[in-house]
């Protein structure tokens, strides 16, 4: 897992942020250029950025609303890490979670009803489920292993999270949140699950010997999710592959690649067919995104030594830098 080190050398926490997509014409992202962590939003076509928080906590993981009309992120500001969400204008801030412990990686669902959130208040990581018009917190899993956040169906009857502990806790599950229904989809040490936005696959890191691969879950045809699914490997390199963002058309998947002997961001075909390069430097290039409309991608880059946001398409052409700065640029949702 050579690739997942270096990563983490690089101190940036957003390599597994997901989304479910959102309405949002600006991509917003967190900057240190006042010397702490705040969000940001900036316009793909005009380059201009606007700060949405200004304090002296540290703020991190943005995630548009289905509507783009709010962001939700974790604050430190009270002492310890909090779910809070601010408008796309940066008018106004709520702090949703008070709970002792940390509550972190927010994840909307697609109606915008709720926020699924991993909270560590019974002193392991769980996933709950919170009204965004106020309410308490609903635990929804209950295990001692470490449970971490993956995605919402497109439908939203499902959310898939991974977890950790022994063969029989190990892998990928997928939680009813409305019911009782629970299905351990995989039982091998398998991460970060990303739902198609037909809703028809899911694509996860798995690590074998010490390896991260892309694979595939597919639900079979006039199946439900309860049953048996279909598994393909998608990538198959000695160097680390993960990070996968579908695109909206659910027929490509962009990933980022360790097997140039640095990360860069690569693009496939959703059964893992004519994987393309599309970023080509030394530097590490990570976190991609899609546009609402499928055309663009942005991601970051240390090309210019700080991480910044980048923008190019598609295909890999038209690259330009959107922000320019001393400070570290990170953690891009649209």
């Amino acid at each position: 897992m050579g690739g997942l080190k270096k990563l983490g050398a690089l101190v940036l926490t957003a390599l597994f942020v997901v989304s479910c997509g959102s309405d949002a014409d600006r991509i917003t992202f967190v900057s240190e250029v006042d010397g702490d962590a705040e969000i940001y939003v900036v316009d793909p076509e005009s380059g201009d950025s606007t700060p949405l928080t200004d304090n002296r906590s540290a703020d991190s993981s943005p995630v548009w609303s289905p509507d783009g009309k709010q962001i939700a992120f974790v604050s430190d500001e009270s002492g310890d890490l909090e779910i809070n969400v601010v408008d796309a204008n940066g008018k106004l801030t709520e702090r949703l979670t008070n709970i002792p412990g940390d509550d972190e990686a927010p994840l909307w669902s697609p109606d915008g009803k709720n926020i699924a959130f991993v909270s560590n208040q019974d002193g392991n990581a769980e996933i709950y489920l919170m009204p965004v018009d106020g309410g308490r917190p609903i635990r929804i899993t209950d295990k001692e292993p470490d449970d971490s956040m993956g995605d919402w169906s497109p439908d939203g009857e499902w959310l898939a999270f991974a977890r950790d502990g022994n063969e029989e806790e190990r892998g990928l599950w997928l939680r009813n949140p409305d019911g009782v229904n629970l299905v351990h989809l995989t039982e091998e040490e398998d991460y970060d699950p990303i739902w198609s936005p037909n809703g028809k696959h899911i694509v996860f890191v798995r690590v074998s010997d010490g390896n991260a691969d892309l694979y595939l879950a597919s639900r079979l045809k006039d199946s439900s999710w309860q049953d048996n699914v279909e598994l393909t490997r998608l990538t198959q390199h000695e160097e680390d592959d993960l990070a996968a963002a579908w695109s909206p058309r659910s027929d490509n998947i962009a990933f980022v690649s360790f097997r140039d002997g640095n990360a860069e961001i690569y693009i496939m075909h959703d059964d893992g067919s004519k994987q393309l390069r599309l970023t080509t430097n030394e530097s590490h290039d990570f976190d991609p995104v899609w546009s609402p409309d499928g055309k663009q991608i942005a991601f970051v880059s240390h090309l210019y030594g700080q991480g910044e946001i980048f923008l190019m398409d598609e295909d890999g052409a038209n690259q330009r830098r959107l922000t320019i700065n001393d400070a570290e640029d990170h953690s891009p949702d649209w």
